[in-house]
């Protein structure tokens, strides 16, 4: 999970998912990156033992929370 933690702290990530609940395939524009977070908002460490990684959704304007396991792919964009 590192390696999609530092493509979205350097910019845009198109990232595919399974919803938690209803397993419905979803794909979101992330981002850690703080030029395309409001305010310049930044991200400190993520615990790589974590379970889930917090991301800005840039499609939406709000923050979410990715579960790991749910990861279908990722891509920087």
């Amino acid at each position: 999970m590192t390696t999609l933690v530092q493509e979205a702290r350097q910019g845009a990530v198109l990232v595919k998912f399974s919803h938690i609940r209803t397993g419905e395939e979803l794909q979101r524009n992330v981002t850690l990156y703080p030029h395309l977070i409001p305010h310049g908002f930044k991200v400190g460490n993520i615990d790589n033992g974590s379970s889930k990684v917090p991301m800005w959704d840039m499609d939406n304007q709000v923050w979410m929370d990715l579960e790991k396991s749910t990861i279908i792919s990722y891509k920087r964009v």
